[in-house]
């Protein structure tokens, strides 16, 4: 999910140049904008602690939101045939 095939690159383990699989750059601008919720979210805590049945579900949604946004942002690219990791 989130991988964009463009270009080609040396596997080592097919011993080959082939297709590459790269992750979407937009989940590491996603990941940034994320982190200014947090920022921003840390800022209105006081308008939080004043909203109990709204603000604090909705600050527990956009936290929860960080573990696969951390896992889709530092995917590394790969090789479509053998699925092995490759470095550029």
């Amino acid at each position: 999910m989130g991988n964009v095939g463009l270009g080609k690159a040396h596997c080592a383990r097919c011993e080959r140049e082939t297709p590459v699989m790269r992750p979407w750059r937009g989940w590491r601008w996603a990941l940034r904008g994320w982190v200014g919720v947090l920022v921003l979210l840390g800022i209105l805590s006081p308008v939080l602690s004043a909203d109990y049945c709204v603000m604090i579900p909705s600050a527990m949604l956009v936290m929860s939101a960080g573990g696969p946004l951390l896992r889709l942002a530092r995917e590394v690219p790969t090789c479509r045939r053998c699925g092995a990791p490759i470095a550029e």
